[in-house]
Parts: structure tokens; C-alpha cells; sequence
């Protein structure tokens, strides 16, 4: 069953927020950064960081071995300087200035290794930005710029010569989305040799189509020959086809070899605003999550699949109808219309709902003359933890909010195509809209980014180090049972029941009581039978120790418990 059918009426599903409980340390890493975009953990414990209105590309040292210079900067290269190196015009500081400038960056996985040898075989970072401001149709409207997406070499302290992968995608003062990624492994295509290559991903909006300084650009996300409100998916190294189709992988959904045009390049089709794009694995399957910017209501966090269609302008989050009879976007293309979500999902071709949003509501509640009250939170990045000995946190979803002072932690279900009803606000109260953030291999160092305000030079990143209890090395959450001489306490983690069964036979009656980490108990329980279950549903996620002391008071067995 479709999670729109589940909703009803009145989008009653139960979401539950908590603040954050885990203990962290923060540090700043630097204060002059001219709005920073992306935010990418480097190699050798570096941060690489695009700023979009300066258009430079930093690393910034990150290393807490007491000897490096924590927070050094080096800038690797300036746009503004190089410009004409790259065959391009920027404009800065315009009252037209595209919403992204300088934006997405990706680093090659062989830039990560320890041999020297594979890093100088493909050293390569990759960049995509907004370039030459072009006409500007009318009055009181956004201009038109282009887009580009160049391949860099890495030499020491320089990315040199910069290698156009495509430059005629479409630009403009808003919604240029701009993330970057790389496949987390390389993507094979007959008939193979230099087609099996890792691949970039690519989000490019819908330039802001039918709102604000945008109302007279045509809505295109719905057109599959069209660059705008796309995923593209490109190659990281020519494939040894001829001209431009060397950068287009072949087995492209819409892929047509005869004339290299827009939907060559498109992965999937009707997108809003996607600014965010991570790769997350999840029980051995690798998946590509998305955070999208919708309207008035219903930011999606959506799974992105080859060929797929998410919508956009005639579909908002859901299908449940709560934006029908209103205009989203302008609907049909080059028309305004009135919306009926469910006709429209079951007609647009493979289309696909998210697995959340932030936050559904009925148009018909919504001031639209009040942006701060509408209950979309303006998501700017999306990021992914995987293994984690922070209790509860393996395989979890990062999305900032622009709107929000905060950073939701969003917890995937086992199977990782979805997400649980709770989730969790973090990192709050440092003020500014947080534009993206970076964690580091070791899952325990998180980095914020937080635009500067109406200061475009004071933006800040802040390191929030965990300080709290961490799961030992040893621990395998979600393996089974726990296995001990004489006593299985399992599963572990735990959501709901947990079982304890003896495997030999105790003194009866046993009692078993569970410490929070404070040393206080929390919960008790006793029995007459060897094996049985304590429900924990009602306590918090977090970590806890179960005692279990047999009919004589003595204690038999102390586990350290993580609930869910």
C-alpha cells in the first residue's frame, strides 16, 4: 500500500520530534567563508569548500593531532582570478547575482587512497557553477546565466587545468539546485573497457520557473528533452566516445546516440529544487537520497532511480490531494492550472513518491503571503552515517534546513528504502541559515555550515566533536543475539521487546532493571520463568544497562543495552 493512502484525510501520520540529547564538544573552524555551498571531508582530514559569491574552492585543515594548524586555509583555486583561463564572464555582486554561483564539488575516490601511485593516476576534483550573466527579459526580472560543470587536476596546492565535462546547461537567480556526487563504486556499461567508470550525479532546478523575478521562464521539469528540474548523470573521465557524447554514459535512461541533446544526460525528471544529493549503503545496497525545496508545503526527501519522475510542477510531496484545486508552480506546461495530485500521479509515466516530507499540510491552511509560517524548512543538503558507535544513529539522514536552526537527524528503517516516524533536531542554536554539512570517516566529528546573514564574508563552520559513551568496536547492532555463557539478552539494539533467556536455570524469581545513563533505574521487571521479555517502548533512544540478579539477589549478568 502506497504511504499516501495511509495518511487520510488529515495527514494524521505521528511523527515524533526530539532535540538533541547526545553530548557534543564545538569548535570553530573558521569565520570568513563568503557563504560556503558545499562542504566536503577531504583527504588527509582536510574540509574542501566552495564559496558561491567569491567563487573560490578552499581546503581547510582539520586535523586534532596538536601538532597541525587547525583551521589553516589554502585557497586551490579563484574563479574570479582565472576567469578567463576558463573561458568565462562572472559578475560579482549584482542585484541579478544567481542564487548559486560557485557551488557543487566532488572528489575523486582516488584522490582518498594511501598509495601515491593510485592518487596520480586519476587526480581529479570536479566543480559546477554559474557563469555569464546573459539577457534579462523585461522588468523587474531574474537574467539568464549558463551553467557549467569543469574536471580539475589536483597538484599540491592547485586545481590546474580545468577540462569542460558540459557548459550549456541553464542557469539563473534561483533554483539552480548544484549538487555534485560521485557513484560510491564503479558503474559498469557494455560494452565495458572506459564506459565501466565511476559516474557524477548532478541536480539542476527548475531556475525558479513561474514565482518571484522567475514568472515569465517557462516551467520545463516535466520535459524530458530539457536540462531544468533534472538529475543528470554524467561520466568522470571520457568514455572514448566521439565530441560530447565522451561524457555521456551510454546506458542513460533517455540515451540517444544519434545527436547529443539535453535527455542524454537526464537520470530522472520533475524536480523543484533539489539542493540536496548523498550516496547511502544500507544492508549492502547503495542508494541515492535526494532533499528537494517544494512550495508551500511538502519538502521531499526522496530515493533517486534511473528513469524515474518525481512530479514537479503537478505532484507536491505526496499523493494525497492536500494541494488540489490550488496552483503549484504553473502545472501544466506553459499554463497555470488548478492541481488534482492523484490524477496526476497515476498519469505522469514511472512516477515516484518520497519516503518523507518536511512537513505535509493542506494548502488551504497556508498564508502564502507568509513564508516563515509555511511548513516546508527550505532543505539545503542532505547527508548519510552508516555504521556508527553513537547509540541509535547507524544508517541516518542528515538534512539542513535555511529556515531552521537546526540540523534534522532522520532515522532509516532496516531496509533503508524508508524513513521512521521520529526524528531528531541537532546542532541547534549557533544562529544562520545552515547552508550544508561534512562528517568525518570515523562518524564522530560533524561540520556545519552556516551562511553569514546580510554579511556574505562572515560565514562560519563549526566542528561538533561527540563526547559520549561509544559503542565498543565490537559491537554488531541488529546481528541477533548477544552471545554469553549462560544468559542471551537480545536484540541489540532494541526498539521495542527485549528478550532475556537463560540458558541454564536460575534461582527464581529473577529481576531484571534497566539504568539509564545516569545511574538511576528506569525499569523493572521480574519473573518466574527462565526466558522473557521486557518492553522498553516507552524509554527514549539512548543507552542503557540491564541488570539481572537471580531469587538470591545476586547479580548474574550486566549488558549494556541501545534503544532505538
Amino acid at each position: 500500500m502506497k504511504r499516501s493512502l495511509l495518511l487520510g484525510v488529515f495527514f494524521a501520520v505521528a511523527l515524533f520530534s526530539y532535540a538533541q540529547t547526545e553530548p557534543f564538544a564545538k569548535r570553530t573552524v573558521g569565520t570568513n567563508f563568503n557563504n560556503a555551498w558545499e562542504v566536503l571531508y577531504g583527504p588527509n582530514d582536510s574540509l574542501w569548500v566552495t564559496e558561491n559569491r567569491s567563487y573560490r574552492i578552499r581546503r581547510i585543515n582539520v586535523k586534532e593531532d596538536g601538532v597541525s594548524t587547525f583551521g589553516a586555509s589554502t585557497t586551490l583555486v579563484d574563479l574570479f582570478a582565472q576567469s578567463a583561463a576558463h573561458g568565462i564572464t562572472i559578475t560579482q555582486n549584482t542585484s541579478n547575482f544567481p542564487q548559486g554561483g560557485l557551488m557543487g564539488l566532488a572528489i575523486h575516490p582516488n584522490l582518498y587512497s594511501s598509495d601515491p601511485a593510485v592518487r596520480n593516476q586519476k587526480p581529479w576534483v570536479y566543480a559546477a557553477f554559474v557563469y555569464t550573466k546573459g539577457s534579462c527579459p523585461g522588468s523587474n526580472t531574474s537574467c539568464i546565466y549558463s551553467t557549467k560543470i569543469v574536471r580539475y587536476t589536483y597538484s599540491g596546492d592547485a586545481l590546474i587545468n580545468p577540462e569542460t565535462i558540459v557548459d550549456n546547461l541553464p542557469g539563473s537567480s534561483d533554483h539552480n539546485s548544484g549538487r555534485l556526487v560521485i557513484s560510491p563504486e564503479i558503474e559498469n556499461v557494455s560494452p565495458g573497457g572506459l564506459h565501466n567508470q565511476y559516474r557524477l550525479y548532478y541536480t539542476l532546478g527548475d531556475m525558479g520557473a513561474g514565482q518571484y523575478l522567475n514568472t515569465t521562464r517557462t516551467q520545463r521539469s516535466l520535459v524530458q528533452n530539457a536540462f531544468e528540474g533534472k538529475v543528470l548523470r554524467l561520466n568522470t573521465e571520457s568514455d572514448g566516445d566521439a565530441g560530447q557524447n565522451a561524457w555521456v554514459p551510454n546506458d542513460n535512461p533517455f540515451f540517444n546516440a544519434a545527436t547529443i541533446s539535453a535527455e542524454d544526460y537526464v537520470f530522472t525528471l520533475g524536480h523543484r529544487n533539489a539542493q540536496g544529493l548523498v550516496w547511502g549503503k544500507v544492508n549492502g545496497v547503495n542508494r541515492l537520497y535526494s532533499s528537494e525545496q517544494m512550495d508551500r508545503t511538502d519538502d521531499e526527501v526522496n530515493i533517486i532511480e534511473k528513469g524515474r519522475n518525481y512530479g514537479w510542477d503537478r505532484v507536491s510531496g505526496y499523493c494525497d490531494g492536500n494541494v488540489n484545486g490550488y496552483t503549484i508552480g504553473t502545472t501544466a506546461i506553459g499554463t497555470t492550472a488548478t492541481t488534482n495530485e492523484q490524477f496526476n500521479c497515476t498519469s505522469i509515466t514511472n512516477h515516484k513518491e518520497p519516503i518523507f516530507t518536511m512537513f505535509t499540510a493542506q494548502m488551504s491552511t497556508i498564508n502564502p503571503s507568509d513564508n516563515s509560517q509555511w511548513p516546508t524548512v527550505a532543505c539545503s543538503s542532505i547527508d548519510f552515517l552508516g555504521t556508527s558507535r553513537i547509540a541509535g544513529w547507524s544508517n541516518s539522514l542528515f538534512v539542513t534546513p535555511l529556515k531552521k536552526d537546526f540540523v534534522y537527524r532522520l532515522k532509516l528503517n532496516p531496509a533503508g528504502d524508508g524513513v521512521e516516524t521520529t526524528y531528531y533536531q541537532l546542532f541547534q542554536g549557533d544562529g544562520g541559515r545552515i547552508r550544508d554539512m561534512a562528517i568525518s570517516p570515523n562518524g564522530r566529528r560533524f561540520f556545519i555550515a552556516r551562511d553569514g546573514g546580510v554579511n556574505a564574508g562572515n560565514g562560519t563552520i563549526i566542528a561538533y566533536n561527540y563526547t559520549g559513551t561509544l559503542l565498543a568496536l565490537t559491537d554488531k547492532p541488529g546481528e541477533g543475539p548477544a552471545a554469553a555463557e549462560h544468559i542471551d539478552i537480545y536484540p541489540n539494539p532494541v526498539t521495542n521487546l527485549l528478550t532475556v533467556r537463560g540458558k541454564k536455570e536460575f534461582q527464581k524469581p529473577l529481576l531484571a532493571q534497566l539504568y539509564d545513563v545516569t545511574g538511576s533505574v528506569v525499569q523493572s521487571k521480574s519473573s518466574f520463568q527462565n526466558s522473557f521479555t521486557v518492553d522498553i517502548s516507552a524509554q527514549k533512544s539512548g543507552i542503557y544497562f540491564l541488570k539481572l540478579y537471580n531469587g538470591n539477589g545476586q547479580l548474574v549478568e550486566t549488558r549494556k543495552v541501545v534503544k532505538q
